[in-house]
């Protein structure tokens, strides 16, 4: 079988990968026995006349059995999903190619699809300037957690102990964006920790708990967190998997806070990261997604 791998950004020098997930995804590729390429956007090309052709660098692209799609972009979506969507009219099968990654990749939009499914996440507000401040205090309460729309790895994410500190954030924030802001109440009793679980096929293969640095709110492990094997309760694996139905994922990450009413969702990741997640769970997460994509 022949699968092709999308990713979004080409490494500075050349073409080959540098990426760890990429390149544990090629090679447990190979070790299943297949053909594996990965197909960078930007010598993508679409061309429509009388149908779609869809050409690479030189050439047309070629077939491929399956695409899995590694959306890893941090710009406006609509600007990569389109990507997407032609390689699945030009018909490509294009695992996690639903459009959803759209909603993943804007926490503006993944709030709402929380509320619209009735998923259990923190209390928010979302509020497009300081005008807005005020109300969202009164509804929250200190301390909080201020989110930028787009962001990776922990980073656009503030915490906040009071006015004082949250001010000149929620005024830097709007001269430098322009965009509106997320403020979220933040969980104490999770004591700087959240858990991943990792989603292939609506089966979860693997998770962990993530500690954020001393003195850090983040559990990012792209932000300095540390992973722990952990296992999860029933209640935890019917919110998981509720938040990926809710975005048609066939491949995620559901980070959540075990907090005193339960799990609380904080963010669905359709592009997440799984090296430290092997480590820690001896789960082989690569070879999992490989399997779904022959599937």
């Amino acid at each position: 079988m022949k699968i092709g791998i999308l990713v979004y950004t080409q490494p500075k020098e050349g073409h080959q990968p540098t990426n760890t997930n990429l390149l544990r995804l090629m090679e447990a590729g190979e070790a299943h026995g297949h053909e594996v390429e990965v197909i960078y956007e930007a010598l993508l090309s679409f061309h429509h006349h009388e149908e779609l052709e869809v050409r690479y660098t030189e050439g047309r692209l070629g077939p491929f059995d399956v695409i899995i799609n590694r959306p890893n972009f941090t710009e406006e979506p609509t600007l990569h999903t389109i990507t997407m969507e032609l390689l699945a009219k030009a018909g490509y099968r294009v695992v996690n190619g639903h459009l959803s990654v759209y909603l993943t990749k804007n926490k503006l939009h993944q709030h709402t699809v929380f509320a619209n499914a009735d998923i259990p996440c923190p209390r928010w507000s979302v509020i497009f300037g300081p005008e807005g401040l005020s109300a969202a205090i009164e509804s929250l309460e200190f301390p909080l957690v201020a989110k930028v729309a787009f962001g990776t790895h922990g980073k656009g994410v503030f915490f906040a102990e009071n006015f004082r500190t949250l001010k000149p954030i929620v005024d830097y924030l709007c001269v430098r964006d322009e965009n509106p802001i997320i403020l979220e109440q933040f969980i104490a009793e999770a004591q700087g920790a959240d858990v991943r679980a990792f989603v292939v096929g609506g089966e979860i293969v693997a998770t962990m708990k993530r500690q954020a640095m001393f003195g850090d709110v983040r559990a990012n492990i792209g932000s300095g967190g540390s992973g722990e094997r952990v296992e999860l309760t029933e209640t935890e694996k019917r919110v998981v998997l509720q938040a990926t139905r809710a975005f048609h994922l066939e491949i995620c990450g559901v980070d959540f806070i075990r907090s005193n009413s339960g799990p609380l969702v904080l963010e669905v990741n359709a592009n997440p990261g799984f090296e430290e997640l092997e480590r820690v769970s001896g789960v082989d997460v690569a070879g999992a997604i490989i399997a779904y994509a022959s599937r």
